[in-house]
C-alpha cells in the first residue's frame, strides 16, 4: 500500500470514526475512542459495497448483541439508517 493510500485510509477511519460518535453512539457521551473496535468493519464493509441492509444488520449486530443495549425490537431503524447516508458520504475506502 502507497503512502497516499495509507493516508487516505487513515483519513477515511477518522471520517467513520465521527460518524458513530456523532451520529450513531447508542450508548451516549461516550469517549471518542468507544466505538473505534467498529472503524475497520465499517469501513471493510463499504469498501466492499455492502447493502444498506448489511449494514443496518452489522449496526444491529453491534447495540444488541455486542454492547447488550436492549433487544432487536427496540433498535432504532430510522437512526441506524442515517448512519448508513452519513458514511455513504464519506466515500468508499482504498
Amino acid at each position: 500500500m502507497s503512502r497516499a493510500d495509507k493516508d487516505a485510509l487513515r483519513a477515511l477511519r477518522s471520517r467513520i470514526r465521527e460518524v458513530l460518535n456523532r451520529d450513531w453512539d447508542p450508548i451516549g457521551g461516550c469517549p471518542e475512542d468507544e466505538y473505534d473496535g467498529h472503524i475497520g468493519k465499517v469501513a471493510a464493509m463499504l469498501r466492499d459495497d455492502a447493502s444498506d441492509e448489511e449494514l443496518l444488520d452489522y449496526l444491529k449486530w453491534a447495540e444488541v448483541e455486542n454492547m447488550g443495549l436492549g433487544s432487536a425490537s427496540n433498535f432504532d431503524r430510522r437512526r441506524a439508517i442515517r448512519v448508513i447516508s452519513a458514511l455513504r458520504a464519506i466515500g468508499t475506502p482504498p
